[in-house]
């Protein structure tokens, strides 16, 4: 039995989010059917993080054991030709037994693309957040300041539950965020890279929607401190649509 680690970018708008899920499209869906007509056994695949629908990765990390002899280079060819257009996988790497793609990884970046013009792009529509009033980057920025370090980000993701012996148990929302930064980019776009050891549900979208009310001039930078304090979804007034968001790298 061997390990290997898979790195791959997708498009994620054609899919229902990366987790294998009977009966609808999913990247982590089209990955496995491909690993299986390859290696021609059930191949379990974990990633590094599952994104959500409509979200995409620029490196997404997933790692399989098989026991059939692999050539990475041809395993890579295959799934490209049969994972195509909306999935690329650019390396295939045996690694060592005890490397995991999600428990090994000890970070993850996040990237959120708004395009910040009055017209819409075609060519951009389906891969940034058009708001079409100008933002004010830099209350934007002091906005992301008051929620770097560990913190109760209730607030800012969806509830979820892990089921032990039959008893629904909430997990938990306290995440250590490293670095927020806001910046100008060419052609009206206005980036958001956000880094921690882990998120949670939502929590970039989140963000970005809470900033862009910040940007907007609706709500002070002041105000985020006493919103996270409240560790209360609803205190978050806009969640940001998931097609501008990229999981932009993760590490090992």
């Amino acid at each position: 039995m061997a390990r290997y680690r898979l790195r791959l970018s997708y498009d994620g708008g054609p899919f229902r989010g990366f987790a294998v899920n009977e009966g609808v499209p999913t990247v982590g869906g089209a990955l496995r059917f491909a690993l299986e007509q390859v290696l021609q056994h059930d191949v379990p695949i974990v990633c590094a993080g599952r994104t959500d629908a409509g979200v995409h990765a620029l490196d997404q990390v997933v790692s399989f054991d098989t026991e059939k002899p692999v050539d990475p280079e041809a395993l890579r060819t295959s799934l490209n030709s049969m994972c195509k257009p909306h999935i690329v996988v650019s390396d295939v790497e045996v690694v060592a037994d005890d490397f995991d793609a999600r428990f090994s990884c000890t970070g993850r970046s996040y990237r959120y693309r708004i395009l910040n013009q009055r017209l819409r792009d075609p060519f951009r529509m389906d891969h940034t957040w058009r708001v079409s009033v100008p933002l004010d980057v830099d209350l934007m920025q002091r906005a992301g300041q008051h929620l770097l370090g560990t913190h109760d980000f209730s607030s800012f993701c969806r509830r979820q539950f892990d089921v032990f012996d039959d008893v629904r148990v909430e997990k938990p929302r306290t995440r250590t965020l490293r670095s927020v930064e806001w910046s100008h980019h060419p052609d009206n776009e206005i980036h958001l890279n956000v880094s921690a050891s882990s998120f949670c549900q939502q929590m970039v979208r989140s963000i970005t929607g809470l900033s862009v009310e910040v940007g907007l001039g609706l709500l002070s930078p002041e105000a985020v401190p006493e919103i996270l304090a409240a560790k209360d979804r609803n205190a978050v007034p806009r969640v940001a649509p998931p097609h501008g968001l990229f999981l932009l790298a993760v590490s090992y």
